[in-house]
This record gives structure tokens, sequence and C-alpha cells, in this order.
């Protein structure tokens, strides 16, 4: 998708320069922290991000403002290598973890938050598959796209589950919205 391919060459950017690193933050800062409060996050949860490019940002700032533990899957070997440098040269490679895979194979076991990126594809399958494993009373952070930007990501089709609640967010980022779905009860017990 265009959206990805121009976000991770920002990241790409940010990832070696220190000074565009702080600069972007800034664009994700008030969503996380927002994203934070939604899901109630503590630091004794342990989180799982679905995407998170060369420059882990949200990673990153989950970390900071929770002190959660926290491991970032995305399928882009490359983007990995970069990820876990960065969070190494961070000295976060004690609470953060980066690991290449694809979201729909992902063993999601032990997580009580998992939180999927704007730029995850396909969003419907990873999301159905993480359910499907996930246990009761896990925690799902969903970032939508505003209708305006809708086309330039992949859609997420519908959910099985009922939106818990959602925050809105700025007008200047692309991230309409996140919602959050609590998994509850055996949904999905037949399917994993």
């Amino acid at each position: 998708m265009l959206m990805t391919t121009l976000t991770q060459k920002i990241e790409w950017i940010a990832n070696k320069s220190r000074l565009f690193y702080l600069l972007t933050t800034l664009y994700y800062k008030n969503i996380i922290k927002r994203e934070v409060r939604l899901a109630e996050i503590k630091p004794d949860d342990k989180i799982l991000c679905i995407g998170g490019g060369p420059c882990p940002y949200t990673a990153i700032m989950l970390h900071q403002l929770t002190g959660a533990a926290v491991t970032v899957a995305d399928n882009n070997a490359a983007c990995v290598k970069k990820a876990a440098n960065l969070i190494k040269r961070l000295g976060l490679d004690y609470a953060i973890s980066i690991v290449c895979c694809e979201g729909e194979a992902i063993d999601c076991t032990g997580y009580t938050v998992i939180h999927l990126a704007l730029q995850v594809s396909p969003k419907g399958k990873v999301l159905n598959h993480l359910l499907a494993r996930a246990g009761s009373g896990v925690k799902f952070l969903v970032r939508l796209p505003k209708e305006l930007v809708g086309g330039l990501y992949c859609d997420l089709e519908s959910c099985p589950l009922p939106c818990h609640n959602y925050v809105e967010h700025d007008f200047y980022t692309n991230v309409g919205n996140t919602a959050l779905y609590i998994k509850e009860g055996l949904y999905g017990a037949a399917q994993a």
C-alpha cells in the first residue's frame, strides 16, 4: 500500500537521524497517550505490537509511558534488523524485543494487550488469527484510518467482536481512531 511505503521511508530517515526521530515522535505522542488510557495499560501488561517498521515509535512510547514489556512483530526482515539496532542504541533492549514474522502466524499466547498498526495488511486476517489464539480478557487496540485516507490503507473489513470503546485522534494524523476490542469468554476456542 502507498501509505505503508511512505511511512516506512519516513521511519528509515528517523532511524538514522536523532533530530528527525524526535520530530516524528511528536506525530505519535498524543495518539499513544490516548491508547494507553483507552486500554488502561499497566506496568505488568505484556504488549504485542503487530507492525513496527524500522522505527517502532509505538512500542517505544508504550514502554516509556507504562513500563510494560513490549514485543514488536514485523514481516520485513530489513525493518526488523534496523528496529532492533535502534532499540539497542536507545538502551531499551531489556524491555522491547523485535521479531520477524507475519502477523497472521505469530504466537500471541501470554500477551495481555495486542496493538495493530495502521499499516498492517491484511488487517482482518491478522486480527482474526490473533483473536482465535489470544486468551480471554486480552485487549486489542486497532488503529483505523480517517475516512479521507481510508483507501490508502488495508481495510479491517469487520471484526467479529463488538467494539468495546474507541478514541478519536487529532485532525493532523492519518489515524482516525483507535478501536478497543476485548476478547471475552471462549471466542475462537474451537478455531485455535
